[in-house]
């Protein structure tokens, strides 16, 4: 059996006026919950890390990398969240780089994209877990690669306007599990948006009052 872990990064300020583009770090916050997250990998001895090359997935997952040196990683363009890049071809006007000043137009024609991109990056993964005889592994991303990816884990094979999505919490874990050698019948999702790593650190939040667009 595999498991796929899958991981949101820690804590990023997008509240105005910060923008909200490729470029958001994590808040000492942040840093507090990727340390939690780190400490939490100790239950599931991982075998590889897949990391979004995104600023606060690489801060998130340098906290796991120190906890863990000998723990192999590869960083993956294909798991970022949208960006302006998302917009190569745009056939309209082109908005600024903050996803805050985007209209339903933008965000429609960049999540197309982004479906293909991470749809990629799922498989590429996929095949390292193969080809490596793998067994425990992470991915980590951001809200919206995440819900692409339990969509494809659940048999979607194209972009649409989904009926559902999960509003992953910071550095939230799901897991997951199938048999490489049986039909995707055999696939379950253990458990989605655990973050009890960081119960007593969820007192510090402020209250969203954005769109969530990471």
């Amino acid at each position: 059996m595999v498991d796929i872990f899958l991981f949101r990064h820690a804590h990023v300020d997008y509240e105005p006026p910060a923008q909200v583009t490729a470029h958001n770090p994590l808040t000492p916050l942040g840093c507090q919950m990727a340390a939690r997250l780190a400490q939490r990998c100790d239950e599931w001895d991982l075998q590889y890390l897949f990391v979004s090359t995104m600023l606060r997935a690489h801060q998130t997952a340098e906290a796991i990398s120190e906890r863990f040196p000998d723990l192999p990683r590869l960083d993956m363009a294909e798991f970022e969240e949208l960006s302006i890049d998302d917009l190569e071809g745009y056939p309209g006007r082109m908005p600024p780089e903050d996803l805050r000043r985007w209209n339903d137009a933008h965000f429609d024609y960049a999540g197309r994209r982004s479906w293909g991109r991470v749809k990629a990056g799922w498989e590429r993964a996929l095949r390292v877990v193969e080809e490596r005889s793998l067994e425990r592994v992470a991915i980590l991303s951001h809200e919206g690669p995440l819900n692409t990816m339990l969509r494809l884990f659940m048999g979607e094979d194209a972009h649409r306007p989904p009926s559902w999505r999960c509003a992953f919490g910071w550095t939230a874990t799901s897991c997951l599990r199938y048999a490489p050698e049986d039909s995707w019948v055999q696939r379950s999702i253990r458990w989605v948006n655990d973050i009890r790593h960081i119960d007593d650190l969820r007192q510090f939040l402020a209250p969203a009052r954005t769109r969530d667009t990471d």
